[in-house]
């Protein structure tokens, strides 16, 4: 299985339209995205950091291809999952499904759908074999491990992560 690298995702972003730059942002600020001029600006902290360089790029292209509504905050950032989903009303309510929709982009490029769901159903994999073998950062995983969850409850079957990830020793 061939994955996917950052030059790929940069190269995409081109076909796009997206201009992908690298400067100096706020301490945990990682990437944000800025969909009306189509510019997407990656922190240099995380240049030579491969792996998660190159899953907040896919997720910040998620951003500019499927834009947030008004209100949504247009970055990604350490701990920006626990600040934004703790919050109540319908800014969650916005912030979630703005979210959802770039982290489906994201993992639907990064970990491709038929090669996931054969270790779903293989069912004996840990979490970090998943992230080793798609080389993406855990958050990723989690959110495809969720998303493949609702697919199958949406088709009348409960799955447990206990039935589909291996606990780590």
């Amino acid at each position: 299985m061939a994955k996917v690298t950052t030059e790929l995702l940069i190269a995409q972003a081109d076909i796009y339209g997206i201009e992908v730059e690298t400067e100096t942002l706020p301490d945990g600020l990682l990437g944000k995205a800025n969909a009306e001029i189509k510019t997407i600006t990656m922190n240099t902290s995380i240049e030579h950091i491969s792996r998660l360089y190159k899953c907040v790029l896919a997720e910040e292209i998620g951003h500019i291809l499927y834009p947030p509504r008004p209100g949504h905050v247009r970055y990604h950032s350490t701990g920006f999952v626990n600040l934004h989903f703790n919050q109540r009303g319908n800014t969650k309510i916005i912030v979630a499904q703005d979210e959802r929709k770039a982290l489906d982009w994201a993992t639907s490029i990064l970990i491709p759908d038929v090669e996931f769901d054969r270790i779903m159903e293989a069912g004996n994999y840990t979490i970090w074999e998943i992230t080793e073998r798609f080389d993406v950062e855990r958050w990723l995983v989690d959110h495809k491990i969720g998303r493949y969850r609702r697919k199958e409850m949406d088709q009348g079957r409960k799955v447990k992560w206990r039935d589909i990830i291996k606990r780590s020793i």
